[in-house]
């Protein structure tokens, strides 16, 4: 199953990023820190593929696992 979900930039808009439900290895709650010293919340996610690659995303951990849940 993939999802949808908004990818995090210090730099850019949000874009969008989909992402394999079965690649996720570990969803955290985190607080990035900027070298300038800004902060943002986000939820770092690494999953695997030919490497093990980190993404930051806006959603929380609650509204990924919402996300799926197949009705």
């Amino acid at each position: 199953m993939l999802i949808k979900l908004t990818k995090f930039s210090w730099n850019d808009d949000p874009s969008p990023v989909l992402i394999g439900t079965e690649s996720i290895i570990v969803a955290e709650s985190y607080d990035l820190k900027h070298h300038n010293g800004r902060k943002h919340y986000v939820t770092k996610i690494q999953s695997r593929g030919a490497m093990v690659e980190t993404t930051y995303v806006l959603e929380t951990i609650g509204e990924i696992h919402a996300l799926t849940i197949q009705p």
